[in-house]
């Protein structure tokens, strides 16, 4: 036992020392939801008029309520989630990006950030109280732009000139002083609280003011602020030269923060080859775009540069949300990871200069650039990072953990799954945190082990089940509402009402469910699915789905997921309620019933 002491000891002390300080973050874009966990879906879903666009598309219709013939949601996306569309408030989900991540040696997320009481500090702060389990950092990319367009003003009326904004920006500065840049995650690079400074909000003037509002607490060293520099850049022979110098970067720079880099710029105008873009860039440009930051930054002896980052990105396709609406369709290839890993060689090559590397982004899956696994691209990039960061911080690659999280995620679903037939897996939820422990702490094989065991343990509950099928045609249910062109008009009210013997073996038991018809895709028009519920916000979770027509003229298919805890299924009333000037048809339902035997 003494020897086995004397080598955990040796070996605790030879990995310590592997470590050099050195960082590596990741941008996390957010807010995305469920109906399940949220009543609704934020970033999942897209509706946007892109007529400005040169490559004669003219909507976005991104309708995350259906489900294809591949069991995927119509998500605002051109990759889809190795895991599923989830919630990223869901704990679960939050440990699997986590754990992910730290698998990866990412040691941190830095949360897309406006100011509170936005929706991405709920996030934030969801964020923070998993990381806290795991020894992960959350920081922030201070998008202060979001502060400084109406959104604010949407919330606190009185907020509404740039001179109140600039106020509440000394206020959400303090916050982040006190609750982010401070505590057991915060985001730290050489004994100093780091943040992205993302823009575009206040000017160089109303910072300075800004800054002179903040109290820092004694002892704690002011943070430094990398600050997005991505200026265009321009085509000269074919060649891509990029933007050395910008006077308002000098003011920034004036006021101790760092210029770091961002999306590289797509300066090529849309070709042949890349008729469903705008604009695009090559891999050549994207390296080139790369120059400025290692020669005057990462090669510069300005003692004002105290934390020099490097910055790496997967590639690009805003198909998800053109611009965010603005209509400009970009795209920058990933190359089957070779853009990823030629940037990643490229601040590696430089890398006795840098203390952290950046990496837009982990999750954004609308603007195409992330690296969370896909069912496109499975862990390519996780891969991909981990050889690099790895090499950066002088660490060993493990990839035995990179596919734990995701066994992990998975059976925590099961079990909670298996909880709503009341059967009790508390022993299995503490084993399962258990296992979380020990793929952060990097225990991979004693990890693989117990998920073993916990699954030959849920597969033995899992044979006490029951599953009964029920398949309700439109003969089968109760519909009421106005007849038109071979189906139904939703204009007005349109329900539906389920046989008593349906709805006391669905109040019984737990279920899956999924709704099915078809719409006449005419104008562009909100169809709501909706039902009485008893959770709340009640206006949020009583919606089951919502559709935009997108105006092809044809009858397209639906598939609604139904969820028990979202919705009531009564006596003597209808369970769904349809409206929207739109018509459907051929509706039916499904249902899987499990129950005990």
């Amino acid at each position: 036992m003494r020897c086995i002491l004397l080598f955990i000891s040796m070996f605790s002390v030879l990995c310590l020392s592997a470590q050099n300080g050195k960082k590596v973050y990741a941008d996390f874009h957010g807010v995305r939801y469920t109906r399940q966990h949220d009543g609704k879906l934020g970033r999942w879903e897209m509706y946007a008029n892109t007529e400005k666009s040169s490559t004669g598309r003219k909507t976005l219709c991104y309708n995350a309520d259906l489900i294809g013939d591949e069991g995927r949601h119509e998500i605002a996306a051109v990759a889809y989630p190795l895991v599923g569309m989830q919630s990223n408030l869901d704990p679960d989900y939050i440990e699997y990006q986590i754990l992910s991540a730290k698998a990866a040696k990412i040691d941190g997320f830095f949360i897309e950030w406006g100011f509170f009481p936005h929706e991405n500090d709920i996030l934030l702060r969801a964020m923070q109280k998993v990381a806290e389990k795991y020894d992960f950092e959350i920081g922030v990319n201070w998008c202060d732009g979001w502060l400084y367009y109406d959104w604010i003003t949407k919330i606190y009326p009185e907020i509404n000139s740039r001179e109140t904004k600039t106020e509440y920006m000394a206020k959400c500065y303090q916050y982040l002083v006190d609750s982010v840049f401070t505590g057991s995650t915060a985001p730290i690079v050489k004994g100093m609280p780091v943040f992205y400074h993302f823009g575009p909000g206040a000017t160089a003037d109303e910072y300075r003011k800004v800054l002179s509002m903040v109290k820092l607490p004694q002892g704690m060293k002011q943070p430094v602020t990398l600050r997005r520099w991505a200026d265009w850049g321009k085509l000269e022979n074919n060649q891509y030269v990029p933007v050395t110098y910008s006077e308002k970067m000098e003011a920034w720079k004036a006021l101790g923060e760092i210029p770091t880099a961002w999306l590289p710029a797509r300066v090529r105008a849309r070709d042949q080859e890349h008729a469903k873009w705008d604009n695009y860039a090559t891999q050549e440009d994207i390296l080139a775009f790369m120059t400025p930051f290692r020669d005057s930054i990462w090669h510069s002896n300005n003692p004002m540069y105290t934390i020099k980052s490097g910055f790496a990105m997967p590639g690009m396709d805003n198909s998800g949300c053109a611009g965010w609406g603005r209509g400009h369709f970009f795209y920058m290839p990933r190359n089957n990871g070779e853009t990823y890993e030629s940037m990643w060689k490229y601040c590696m090559a430089e890398k006795d200069s840098l203390d952290m590397m950046f990496i837009a982004s982990w999750s954004d899956y609308t603007e195409g650039h992330e690296i969370e696994p896909t069912v496109e691209n499975g862990d390519r990039e996780l891969r991909i990072t981990l050889k690099y960061a790895a090499e950066f911080k002088g660490e060993t690659a493990d990839e035995r953990g990179l596919a734990l999280p995701l066994m992990l995620f998975q059976l925590r679903k099961e079990a909670r799954f298996m909880e709503h037939l009341k059967m009790d897996f508390t022993a299995c939820h503490r084993s399962l945190d258990k296992v979380g422990q020990l793929i952060s702490q990097g225990r991979y094989p004693i990890a693989i082990g117990l998920m073993n065991q916990i699954q030959k343990d849920i597969q033995q509950a899992k044979s006490m089940m029951k599953v009964d099928m029920k398949r309700l045609r439109e003969s089968d249910m109760g519909i009421k509402g106005k007849r038109k062109s071979g189906g139904y008009s939703a204009k007005q009210n349109l329900s539906i009402s389920l046989p008593k013997e349906l709805v006391g073996q669905l109040q019984r038991n737990h279920y899956v469910g999924y709704l099915y018809f078809e719409y006449l895709d005419n104008g562009n028009e909100p169809l709501f699915i909706r039902s009485s519920t008893t959770r709340t916000p009640k206006e949020l979770f009583k919606i089951v789905g919502r559709i935009r027509t997108d105006n092809t003229g044809e009858w397209k298919k639906a598939k609604i997921e139904l969820y028990k805890d979202n919705i009531v299924n009564g006596f003597n009333m209808p369970t769904f309620y349809m409206k929207g000037n739109v018509i459907v048809r051929n509706l039916s339902l499904g249902y899987t019933i499990y129950s005990v035997k």
